[in-house]
């Protein structure tokens, strides 16, 4: 197997291409049960009448106007996160993360807040911190839903494994149901040395979520590790297919083009689709590719 599609291309995954069910990627969907919904923001009205509040229009007066809310309640986890979420696409990281752990310190159970931490420190690679702050989970410290508490073990399990402690992962995947840890369970096999493995665990995460692009980006990396470049490709397109946006499968055809059919201008023409994507580059194509995205 060529050198590149070691463990590094396995990290070049990474969030972007966790399956669904997972912290990392679809954080911001996950709810507490009873806790999710936005609280019910009210002023008075003349004659003593109570009305829902208006949300501001304007991305800059809802951050301003979440900031407030999470002041005036401070026992409220919701506000500090919705804080963050807007901080987020204002480019503000590291006020977005200061806002999630604000949110956490207010109720360390808050699933949300914890999720979209958790994928914070995978992205900046800061998986200590994050094994400490989601290890009351797995300890049954914090009181959450069966479905809520799935998905954060999951994103400890992926932590783990980033730290090379697969033991560690599949333990604490031992806790989680079997469809819901099916993907992680595929992406941890795909990071480590048995193939066969491998191959059984992306097929049975796929006969769970045959339309996830993250699945079949997996699946493919497993295809790929077996040298069946054809089969892989088909994986990778179909990951593509069904998610455009996602990198991750353009990275991988790159070096499918590049190491397995040594075609460097094939593998920079799917090189360029991923740099408008995504700049990470943890298996250095771009400077494998000579002159990079501009070539």
């Amino acid at each position: 197997m060529p050198a590149p599609l070691r463990v590094s291309l396995a990290r070049a995954l990474a969030c972007a291409a966790l399956p669904v069910l997972l912290t990392g990627c679809s954080v911001l969907t996950l709810g507490r049960s009873g806790r999710a919904g936005e609280p019910t923001a009210v002023v008075p009205e003349p004659g003593g009448k109570r009305a829902k509040e208006k949300r501001s229009d304007t991305p800059l007066d809802a951050l301003a106007e979440s900031r407030l809310r999470a002041e005036q309640q401070p026992n409220e986890p919701w506000w500090p996160y919705e804080t963050a979420v807007l901080e987020q696409k204002a480019g503000r990281p590291a006020e977005a993360e200061a806002s999630l752990r604000a949110s956490v310190a207010r109720d360390s159970g808050y699933a949300p807040a914890l999720s979209a931490l958790s994928r914070t420190l995978y992205e900046q690679g800061r998986h200590e911190e994050a094994v400490q702050l989601l290890a009351p989970v797995r300890e049954g410290r914090v009181t959450m839903n069966d479905g809520e508490r799935a998905a954060v073990l999951a994103g400890l399990a992926l932590h783990e494994a980033a730290l090379g402690r697969e033991a560690d992962a599949r333990a604490t995947l031992a806790g989680v149901p079997r469809d819901e840890a099916a993907g992680v369970s595929g992406y941890i096999a795909v990071r480590g040395t048995d193939r066969d493995a491998a191959d059984k665990a992306t097929q049975a995460a796929l006969r769970g979520a045959p339309n996830s692009a993250a699945l079949h980006n997996n699946r493919g990396i497993a295809l790929l590790r077996t040298a069946d470049a054809d089969a892989a490709e088909k994986e990778f397109l179909r990951a593509i297919e069904l998610d455009p946006t996602r990198p991750a499968p353009y990275y991988n055809l790159a070096i499918l083009e590049r190491w397995y059919r040594l075609d460097a201008a094939a593998a920079s023409a799917r090189f360029k689709q991923y740099w408008n994507l995504s700049h990470a580059d943890p298996d250095s194509l771009y400077a494998e590719l000579k002159e990079g995205p501009n070539k």
